[in-house]
């Protein structure tokens, strides 16, 4: 690294750019000093507070010479920033009202936080800022940006899908316990949904409120469409919007079906009660493109006349509505099915209000008065409002959330399919985004309050890129706001955003502190999942606060997209991926949790409530906190935990920002802890389940376990003629490069076994990357992880046929193998890739690939260096818990987490956590396993800041592994994506608390370095401290301050996440100066370009200080005689310096004017300005101008020069102006040219029209200040001047220092002076310093040296007069001595000397004593003057007075008296007592004026009158008392002696001694005995005490004068009493002789005449210094014994009816109650009266008592009643019976009934045997009839009848039997059976059961004997045919089975042929008969050739029944013929 000899280049900055007043000739826009300009590059100052954020791209407009901006402005008063908007010419002018339309005015919200949009005049912007109330202002122009969609390309074979999503975060589970977001409101604010899409079609939410004048109305928000009604009236088509005027009016008032005017056909279409129909155009853009022209709608009151609900959009263009689909309340969707599938392929849209004459469109109201508009009130009919879709984003959000699975058999479905979905549509136009933000807060009629119209979740795919103090900007604080004050049931899931994989990459609104906030992570292909996506934006926000809070699915999903967009809906999704993604799964889980919260726990959980419980029942997926925050989005776990599922469990809070910010803990705000600190924390643990859990903690950290890098040179193209002609080049999917990393079971290559994250990352040399710098890459990096899976067992991952380590096309053979787990395909030189859980995703290996992307470009060599780093997790010092708690079931616990920051601690960003385990008990406390239930990690954030100047050098990039860190200040890396937006690349953020001590006028000069190359830029924000704008609302969250960014590298931000090269030293390094302010701040390092050719970036790191020592620069003159001389000042710097030179100017003085006037002037009309002063400039250096008004105005300040020396100012001619919204304004210009100028101050605001005001003018310039010498002081230098270090460097010795010397003369006149030293670096590098010079003419002094003033004397003593002027000097004629009194004579001086200005000396006692002092000339004046003389000796007081005037007309003057006295003193004193109780004792004494006079040898001051009031202190004295008589010992002070002496030497003398008492005379309560002889203490008799007569025993001190003892009633006048008086007056003793100070006397007592009640005994006591004192103590008497009258019910005396028991009772007094039965306590009170309900446990004989004592119980003597009775309880009321008649039987019923007896209030239990399951009859009714169910066969039930103190058991039996008996037979068959009338039939049949068979003619029974077998014989009919027989068997339980045969009974023809059919015999019979007769029968030649031939043909194949039977049976019919 190089010297450091250029930091100072940062004092150039900060000088040449100070003051926003600061101008030149060309005259820009200068912003307000004021004003907090966000992103801004330029140093602001004079911050004020309540200074309000504003946008950076404000600013960036103006400088664009923009004349309007738009902006939101989000302030506490709307009602104050109305009232500027209409002084400024601010308001949006609304068109009036048109088409039958009504304008209602609302008074807009005040005194609450609020916000409004509006146009403005550019050139007034920094007014807006000044505005009382205002906190931040937006730029509404800049619209949110969605996140992407499709962050990569998807990899081949990947068909993610939705579906995958719900799996792996456990929605499946919620779902099947019940959960689906049933009655949650989800809102996307996005660009609309397509809610007639299949699988949206009904998600859509709607109003339930039932005062809402919407119900039943869809719940959706469109403010673009909004804006353009309310402010013009346009809907479509007059303007693009989603509103539809349907104002056209048309008639059928011929009722032919067809409208009068359009001739549009309605026949069939609900007719309109009114008659009036009304018709407009949908004002869908795609519906339009898709069915080719507008499509007209048609709006009907269908259902009340004139109140319009129906829509019928004619979406297939035929001119007829009745074959379209209504839309109307309930079934707002309509939609065009052109496949004929059941879905629709082309969507309506949704209606979501059609106008009713009465009110606004909804949420109109609270939107209109916010924005200070008129609500535009539309007739009935004349407006619909549709939410459409302006892009697919918001419908693939929507789809995430609630998707129904509809489209293509369920490729989409949602987290939540029951929630609903609040549109916020065309969000990303229009510039009122806020007001969707709002809408989710508050819901239609802008109530936080209210329910039923307003969403519960909002979910935000978008962002703000170029906000840069992310977390602390306006947007994220407002967000903030909503969530956690305005409405805290609300919470909103929000995207960080795709700009990954930098860390500090969370953007706005993300990076709000109490949203959601939600990163990305995987659901890829094959079965990994849960791996972070490395371009999701990370942690922590511009505070240091954790990011994201949440990750879920946000890498390859399915999701629906608009119909209109495709062919048909089964076509209408797609895959995509992003936060956009991530955040809407999010919300779809948060309403699964939010339902289950809801249905457990009765309410709707608090957002932050919320956001502990999802972080704490998430997934450790193994990643640090700012990457997966909390964790893996859980929603089984965080369901199962509502439920109260055992095991289960949840913390909050569930994340910890470590420290405290400005005294304590900040939720909402940065936290810092310092070296040495400690904090504790609370944790609390809720169980909901049943049984107890065992929490144990293990804090944790992550720490590098193992790092390898590996330098790969890419060589060449692959080409024969090429470089490195054996690589084939780059493959798009086959990787250059595979690196093994690990292989399972292959201890050579294989990760750490404790790896719980794992890094590679990769950087390509940016000379191949992007050489020559013009943003377009041309060579890159890309990594790919891939799980390998050895499916063939060969154990090859990949070939290298040609060793050369890369990978060639033929070469990758076992690509199957390979699935990709995670990668970085992005435009960037640097890619990284990480997995957590390693092992989870490691099946055989994991698997490394790297690729050179477009290597073909190149012919040379390319470096890429490759490392990867494995991780584990280490134990944690820092902080610290117990081992471990117990939960118990059903409740909660707390842990007490102590963060203790080591004293040696480096400060920083320090990520840990605490691991958690789980362990479910058993029911007797034991471990149930030994491996817990769950793991999770509590994320902590301990931020410890720097303090004061420091330099910090990174770890050298070694390889070491012990130096490897997954984040770390002095290592940055690139991680930049030139396809995406301003955050990416990788940011680090510095808490740097500036302590007051470094708050010395100095500059802080920031100073980062890196190693040289022209590639690599880092830019530098430094953030400074602004009053927080909700600060009120929620200090405890928020505190006093948020942050703003005071200054910045230039902004080189070129577009698509690309930045051009710039830094302010044009080298590889940056720095700049900041104001040295006190307090806390944060610094910003910001990777815009990564061109080093590492991975890591090491950084030298320096925030110096640089100052001059303390009084240095500063010169404060009172002696003029060395007002000319020479200086020497040292500049002290904690980074080192190096000077060139160094020159100087001065003397000048600036012009001030205290009260002037200015007037209110012509706004925007500088010209008018009612001040003007003119000024000439000549050979100056600079020209400062500062003013501010004295009371409540808004000035402004304008410079002009005359040009054209035409003597007169032009507006032409303006060269500065300063203009803030305050009237505190500066200009300051550098080198102005000579001139003629004039300075106007105009009055912009001007309460009262007239104001007054300061202004100071200085032209700085002169030649009396000269350097004479400069010089760098060296290191022995430094250490000799400063060995303890410098104080204006806090302590610390310099760095460096240097030491200018100089030369000055006086100025002419008194005054502040201003000069400047410029001090030039090397390089020609020069700042400026003030050097000031005050001239100070002080007054002159004069006085008389000796004698002392007021001096008395005997003898004549010397008078000496000094007078002096150090500065201007002053005439001798101006210096007078005089005589004060008539009687004093001046004496004649003795010598008079004097030194003149010029420093000659002079004797002037002639000319004094000739009192002729003008004889001096007056050009000679004096510095000093003496003046001897003596003092006359004349007896009295000489009084003298001299004056001095210097001729600067100031003054001075002295006095001097002396005197003579010998006259000795009187004395008379007064108030002196024997005895006192003051510790003060005041005398007075009045002796001889100026006498001496001494208490005890104490002077005592007398007045001139000779009196003095003296006051002792005494000593006190100490009672005792001896055996005879008490005393006083007297000592100390109260022992004293008054001595007066006068001065001749006389004296008198007294001595007095004091009795000082001040101890009042108290007494103690020792002991009280009663009549009886019982003893009570004090506190007993305080209860109530039997007690008539009796005496007190009270410790009293011996110095008792009087007493008296009274006894008297607190509510009565009973009283008793006794006094005595008058004692012997102790003596007093000055010897210190012992003796007792108290006695002990007995005080008797007569209370007999006293009633019962509450006393006060009192003793007042007096002694002999009056003091008093009276002791009381209370005193109760009760001496009546209670009364108490009981009884018991029911029953009597001596009989209970039953074990249920109630007793009452009444008491003649309050009594304590004590109520027993058989000994045993039943109740116990204390009461008058009372009862109580008892139950007796067994029957028979009780004892009852009942005790009642009253308040004496606590005394030995108490009243005590005792009342015992003996009753019984009869047995027989508790006799059991049970009636069953079927006990014991057979039956086949399937119930049965008994009739069961019990006793009162009696149990009964029943149950079958052998079932575990017992029923339970609960006590009721005596008489129970008792139904059971029988099972098939033998049932047995065991009663169980409670007989009060035993059970009586019955045992009952039955069979039942419902089977019928087994029945089946079949005939016996034979040859010749189908011939017979006599079948033989058998059977199978069951044992014991009766048998009947019959046929038409004959019946056989039998009784089936236990074979269950049988055969008989039995008759059919002899008629040919089919015949049955019956069957029927009946067994025991009467149950029955039929069965039945068919038998076949033929004539023997029939039976011949079908035997023969069947190849019977009779088929050889038949065969012969045919040969017989065809070889009779003669016929022709022919025929006997043929029968020849069927002959053979039967010989060899056999013969052809159906052949045969065809010729017999023509032969038998020819016969018949």
């Amino acid at each position: 690294m190089r010297q450091r000899t250029a930091s100072v280049l940062v004092l150039l900055i900060l000088i040449s750019s100070l003051s926003v007043g600061m101008a030149s000739a060309d005259f820009t826009h200068a912003h307000d000093s004021s004003i907090i300009d966000a992103d801004s590059s330029e140093l602001t100052h004079n911050f004020q507070s309540g200074s309000p954020w504003v946008d950076s791209s404000l600013w960036e407009r103006l400088d664009a010479a923009s004349e309007k901006v738009r902006v939101t402005v989000i302030t506490r008063s709307l009602v104050t920033l109305n009232q500027w908007q209409h002084d400024n010419g601010a308001v949006e002018e609304q068109e009036p009202a048109k088409n039958g339309e009504t304008l209602v005015a609302f008074d807009s919200t005040d005194a609450q936080v609020d916000h409004r949009t509006f146009w403005m005049d550019a050139n007034i912007l920094h007014k807006l800022t000044g505005v009382p109330g205002v906190i931040a202002v937006l730029d509404a122009e800049k619209t949110p940006e969605p996140y992407d969609t499709t962050p990569f390309e998807t990899p081949l074979g990947l068909e993610p899908e939705s579906v995958r999503s719900g799996e792996i975060h456990g929605a499946n589970e919620a779902w099947e316990r019940g959960y689906t977001g049933e009655g949650m409101v989800v809102a996307i604010a996005d660009t609309g949904v397509d809610f007639a899409h299949p699988d949206l079609n009904g998600t859509q939410a709607r109003v339930t409120s039932t005062e809402s004048p919407y119900e039943g109305w869809p719940l959706m928000f469109d403010h673009n469409s909004m804006y353009y009604w309310l402010m013009h009236g346009d809907a479509y088509p007059e303007r693009s919007t989603w509103y539809a005027n349907t104002s056209l009016i048309d008639y059928d008032n011929n009722t032919d079906g067809m409208l009068d005017e359009s001739g549009y056909n309605i026949s069939g279409v609900n007719v309109s009660l009114s008659g009036t129909y009304h018709l407009g155009e949908h004002p869908d853009p795609t519906l339009r493109d898709k069915v080719g022209g507008d499509v007209p709608i048609l709006v009907v009151d269908d259902r009340v006349s004139g109140l319009y609900e129906t829509v019928y959009p004619d979406i297939n263009r035929d001119g007829n509505f009745s074959n379209d689909i209504p839309m109307r309340p309930g079934e707002e969707t309509s939609g065009l099915d052109n496949d004929g599938d059941g879905l629709w392929d082309v969507s309506g849209g949704l209606v979501y209000w059609v106008s009713d004459g009465v009110n606004g469109v909804p949420y109109s109201k609270p939107y209109s008065s916010r924005h200070g508009y008129s609500n535009r009130i539309p007739e009935s009919g004349n407006l619909t409002l549709f939410m459409l879709e302006s892009g697919s984003h918001g419908t693939l959000c929507a789809s995430a959330v609630a998707a129904q699975g509809v489209v293509s058999s369920g490729k989409v479905l949602g987290m939540a399919p029951n929630a609903t979905i609040s549109s916020i549509g065309n969000h990303y136009s229009g510039g009122h985004a806020l007001d969707g933000w709002r809408f989710i807060a508050e819901g239609y009629d802008g109530k936080t309050s209210t329910s039923g119209d307003q969403p519960n979740i909002g979910s935000f795919s978008f962002g703000y890129s170029s906000v840069d103090e992310s977390g602390a900007d306006g947007y994220s604080l407002y967000l903030d706001w909503l969530t956690r004050v305005y409405n805290v049931n609300t919470s909103y899931s929000v995207a960080i955003g795709n700009g990954g994989h930098g860390f500090g990459t969370a953007k706005v609104p993300g990076a709000s502190h109490g949203v959601f906030s939600v990163g990305a992570f995987s659901s890829r292909s094959s079965d990994s999942w849960g791996q972070s996506a490395p371009w999701s934006n990370r942690g922590p926000n511009v505070v240091g606060r954790m990011d994201p809070d949440i990750v879920s699915v946000g890498w390859s999903a399915t999701g629906d997209i608009p119909l209109n967009s495709r062919s048909n809906a089964n076509s209408a999704w797609s895959t995509w991926g992003g936060t956009s993604l991530a955040t809407p799964i999010a919300a779809g889980l948060m309403a699964l949790v939010a339902q289950a919260w809801q249905a457990n726990l009765g309410t709707y959980p608090a957002s932050q409530e919320f956001r502990d419980f999802v972080l704490s029942t998430s997934d450790d997926r193994g990643y640090e906190p700012f990457i997966q925050g909390g964790g893996w989005f859980n929603a089984s776990r965080a369901t199962a935990t509502l439920d109260g599922v055992n095991g289960t469990w949840w913390a909050s809070p569930a994340q910890w920002n470590s420290g405290t910010y400005q005294g304590r803990h900040r939720d909402a705000n940065i936290n810092v802890m310092y070296p040495g600190d400690t904090q504790t924390v609370e944790i609390e643990f809720e169980n909901f389940g049943q049984t107890d859990i065992m929490l144990t903690y293990s804090p944790t950290t992550f720490a590098p376990l193992e790092h390898s890098v590996q330098i790969w040179e890419s060589l060449g193209n692959g080409t024969e003629e090429g470089l490195n002609d054996t690589w084939d080049g780059h493959q798009s999917s086959i990787p250059d490069l595979l690196i093994p990393l690990h292989i399972t079971n292959n201890t050579s290559i294989s990760l750490p076994p404790d790896t719980v994250q794992f890094r590679a990352r990769a950087t390509i040399d940016y000379s191949a990357f992007d050489e020559n710098q013009d943003r377009n890459s041309e060579e890159r990096v890309f990594l790919e992880i891939f799980r390998w899976t050895d499916e063939d067992g060969d154990g090859v991952y990949v070939e290298d046929f040609d060793n050369d380590s890369m990978v060639d096309s033929d070469d990758w053979t076992e690509g199957s193998e390979l699935d990709e787990v995670t990668y970085w395909w992005d435009d960037g030189p640097n890619a990284e890739v990480r997995l957590g859980n390693p092992f989870e995703d490691a099946s055989d290996g994991i698997m490394l690939g790297v690729w050179n992307y477009n290597g073909h470009l190149s012919d040379d060599p390319v470096r890429i260096e490759i490392d990867w780093t494995s991780f584990g997790s280490v134990d944690d010092n820092w902080l610290a818990t117990p081992a471990s708690i117990i939960v118990p079931a059903d409740d909660s616990n707390s842990a007490s987490l102590t963060v203790a920051v080591p004293s040696d601690a480096n400060p920083g960003l320090h990520q840990h956590g605490l691991s958690i385990k789980s362990f479910e008990l058993d029911s007797s406390g034991n471990v149930s396993t030994t491996s817990p239930s769950r793991e999770w990690t509590l994320p902590v954030v301990t931020n410890v800041p720097w303090s004061g100047p420091f330099s910090i050098d990174p770890l050298p990039l070694d390889g070491n592994v012990s130096n490897q860190t997954l984040y770390s200040e002095t290592w940055i890396s690139g991680a930049t994506r030139w396809d995406w937006r301003a955050e990416s690349g990788d940011w680090r953020f510095l808490s740097v608390d500036w302590p007051e001590a470094w708050d010395t006028g100095g500059t802080v000069v920031l100073d980062v370095d890196w190693d040289d190359n022209p590639y690599t830029d880092i830019d530098l924000l430094w953030l400074s401290e602004m009053p927080h704008g909700y600060s009120e609302d929620d200090p405890e969250a928020y505190g006093d301050n948020t942050f703003y960014i005071e200054s910045r590298s230039t902004n080189n931000y070129a577009g698509g996440g690309s930045h051009d090269w710039g830094t302010y030293t044009g080298t590889s390094r940056e720095i700049f100066a900041v104001p040295a302010k006190r307090g806390m701040h944060q610094f910003v390092l910001h990777t815009a370009l990564h061109g080093v050719q590492t991975n890591d970036n090491p950084l030298n790191i320096s925030v110096g200080y640089v100052a001059a020592e303390e009084s240095g620069f500063e010169r404060v003159v009172t002696d003029w005689s060395q007002g000319s001389g020479v200086d020497a000042v040292h500049i002290v710097s904690t980074v080192p310096l190096s000077v060139d030179s160094v020159t100087a100017q001065g003397w000048s003085q600036p012009v001030h004017f205290d009260n002037e006037t200015a007037y209110q002037d012509v706004s925007n009309d500088k010209m008018t300005s009612s001040w003007w002063h003119n000024v000439t400039v000549q050979n100056s250096t600079e020209l400062n101008i500062e003013m501010n008004a004295h009371d409540d105005a808004d000035l402004d300040l304008f410079l002009f020069r005359d040009s054209n020396g035409d003597g007169s100012f032009s507006s032409g001619e303006e060269i500065a102006r300063s203009w803030t919204s305050s009237s505190a304004e500066e200009i300051r210009i550098v080198d102005p040219e000579d001139g003629n100028y004039s300075i106007a101050v105009h009055g912009y605001s001007v309460p009262g029209d007239m104001v007054q005001f300061w202004i100071e003018i200085e032209v700085v310039g002169g030649d009396e200040l000269v350097i004479t010498d400069q010089q760098s002081l060296t290191s022995l230098e430094i250490d000799t001047i400063w060995p303890n270090g410098s104080e204006t460097l806090a302590g610390l010795v310099p760095a460096s220092a240097f030491q200018v010397n100089l030369s000055f003369d006086r100025p002419e006149y008194a005054g502040f002076w201003s000069g400047f030293i410029d001090i030039t670096l090397e390089g020609q590098i020069s700042f400026r310093m003030p050097y000031t010079y005050e001239l100070v003419e002080l007054d002159p002094e004069v006085s008389f040296v000796v004698p002392s003033n007021l001096t008395q004397t005997n003898v004549s003593v010397p008078i000496r007069l000094h007078a002096l002027d150090t500065g201007i000097g002053f005439h001798l004629d101006d210096l007078n001595w005089n005589p004060a009194s008539e009687s004093t004579i001046i004496p004649e001086a003795d010598l008079v000397e004097a030194i003149d200005t010029s420093g000659l000396n002079h004797n002037l006692t002639a000319i004094w004593n000739s009192a002729n002092h003008s004889a001096m000339p007056q050009n000679v004046s004096f510095r000093e003057v003496w003046v001897n003389s003596t003092l006359p000796e004349v007896e009295k007081w000489h009084d003298y007075i001299v004056t001095l005037t210097d001729i600067s007309n100031n003054s001075a003057e002295s006095f001097l008296s002396i005197a003579y006295d010998a006259t000795a003193p009187p004395l008379v004193l007064s108030n002196i007592p024997w005895i006192t109780n003051q510790e003060n004792l005041t005398y007075t004494i009045q002796t001889e004026p100026g006498a001496t006079v001494t208490h005890s040898g104490t002077p005592i001051e007398l007045d001139e009158s000779g009196h003095a009031e003296v006051t002792v202190q005494l000593t006190p004295a100490e009672v005792r008392s001896d055996p005879s008589s008490p005393f006083y010992f007297v000592h100390g002070s109260s022992v004293f002696e008054l001595k007066i002496s006068d001065h001749a030497g006389n004296s008198i003398t007294r001595k007095f001694i004091i009795v000082y008492d001040p101890n009042s005379p108290e007494v103690h309560l020792i002991d009280i005995a009663d009549q009886a002889g019982y003893h009570y203490t004090p506190e007993q008799i305080t209860n109530p005490v039997n007690m008539s007569e009796g005496f007190l025993y009270i410790s009293t001190p011996v110095d008792v004068r009087d007493w008296c003892l009274k006894v008297s009633s607190v509510i009565s006048n009973h009283f008793t009493e006794q006094c005595h008086y008058g004692q012997i007056i102790p003596p007093v003793v000055l010897d210190d002789t012992p003796g007792l100070s108290t006695s002990t006397l007995q005080y008797q007592i007569n209370a007999t005449e006293l009633p019962d009640g509450e006393y006060v005994i009192s003793l007042e006591l007096v002694d002999w210094a009056n003091n008093t004192f009276i002791g009381e103590w209370p005193l109760a008497l009760d001496r009546t014994t209670p009364v108490v009258d009981w009884e018991i019910s029911p029953g009597t005396n001596s009989s209970f009816f039953d074990h249920r028991q109630g007793l009452s009772w009444l008491s003649s007094e309050q009594a304590h109650i004590r109520f027993t039965v058989d000994g045993v306590l039943i109740s116990e009170r204390i009461g008058v009266l009372g009862g109580a309900l008892f139950e007796l446990n067994h029957t028979g004989a009780h004892e009852v008592c009942l005790e009642a004592i009253d308040a004496t119980e606590q005394q030995e003597n108490s009243n005590r009643f005792l009342d015992c009775r003996n009753i019984t309880l009869d047995p027989s009321i508790y006799q059991t019976q049970i009636i069953s008649n079927w006990d014991g039987g057979l039956v086949s019923a399937d119930q049965v009934q008994a009739t069961l007896q019990r006793g009162p209030d009696q149990e009964i239990w029943w149950s079958r045997s052998g079932s575990p399951d017992s029923n339970l009859i609960e006590p009721g009714a005596d008489i129970v009839i008792l139904t059971f169910n029988l099972l098939e066969g033998e049932n047995q039930f065991v009663i169980e009848i409670n007989a009060l103190d035993h059970a009586d058991e019955y045992v009952l039996t039955i069979v039942k039997d419902t089977i019928a008996p087994e029945l089946s037979f079949a005939e016996v068959e034979n040859y010749s059976a189908p011939l017979e009338t006599i079948r033989v039939v058998s059977g199978i049949c069951e044992n014991g059961a009766m048998l009947m068979l019959w046929t038409e003619i004959d019946s056989k029974e039998l009784l089936c004997d236990s074979s269950g077998e049988f055969e008989i014989h039995i008759e059919i009919p002899v008629s040919p045919g089919t015949h049955i027989i019956d069957g029927l068997s009946v067994d025991a339980a009467n149950n029955q089975r039929n069965y039945s045969i068919e038998v076949l009974k033929q004539e023997w023809l029939d039976w011949a042929i079908e035997d023969a059919r069947n190849s019977g015999p009779m088929l050889w019979w038949f065969s012969l008969a045919a040969l017989l007769l065809i070889m009779g029968v003669s016929v022709t030649r022919s025929v006997i050739r043929r029968r020849r031939a069927r002959i053979d043909r039967i010989e060899r194949q056999g013969p052809d029944l159906d052949e045969i039977m065809s010729e017999i049976e023509d032969s038998v019919f020819s016969d018949s013929e």
